[in-house]
């Protein structure tokens, strides 16, 4: 289960930011539709934003809860944050993954299969147009983890192919 390979949501970064310590922050709109990218360039102190949002640490994988957006694929891992730390919509999951047993691209791309957002869609809970994903679904999900280097060479080989996809796509356009 992925809850025993990575934290569900977990409350804080590690370390606590001092309130007077610059962070990201990531609204929903900062975040790429299937890319696992986000932009990361808006700033708040962490007083302004310790309460009343999602917060995460470089390298949690964030996943959008709410419809559509998670439909849409906006999920991303959290990279280059203003001191390593971030606060954003409060229509995030969190991911942070056990460095030991797994790595944030591994736990990525595992999520962002349509299969996985199709069973997520099943079991969406709330008023239609402000369905979101429970967290009993992320603490049940089957996850399979390969040897961290298998998993290291598998999405290589993934990130190479988008990287030639993208390639492919700019020369036609």
């Amino acid at each position: 289960p992925l809850s025993d390979v990575a934290e569900i949501n977990p409350r804080n970064p590690n370390p606590i930011p001092s309130d007077s310590d610059t962070v990201s922050f990531v609204p929903m709109s900062a975040v790429e539709e299937e890319s696992g990218r986000l932009d990361a360039s808006q700033t708040r102190t962490w007083s302004e934003v310790r309460r009343g949002y999602t917060r995460f640490q470089e390298n949690d994988v964030l996943l959008a809860k709410i419809t559509p957006c998670m439909e849409n694929g906006k999920f991303a891992i959290a990279r280059k944050l203003h001191g390593g730390v971030g606060a954003g919509s409060t229509e995030f999951h969190v991911l942070r993954a056990n460095p030991v047993r797994l790595i944030p691209e591994w736990l990525l791309h595992f999520m962002l299969q349509q299969s996985i957002r199709q069973a997520a869609r099943a079991v969406m809970a709330g008023a239609v147009g402000q369905q979101r994903v429970p967290s009993h679904y992320l603490n049940e999900l089957v996850v399979p983890v390969a040897p961290l280097a298998e998993q290291r060479s598998i999405v290589s080989t993934i990130e190479t192919n988008f990287s030639q996809l993208d390639a492919a796509i700019g020369s036609l356009e």
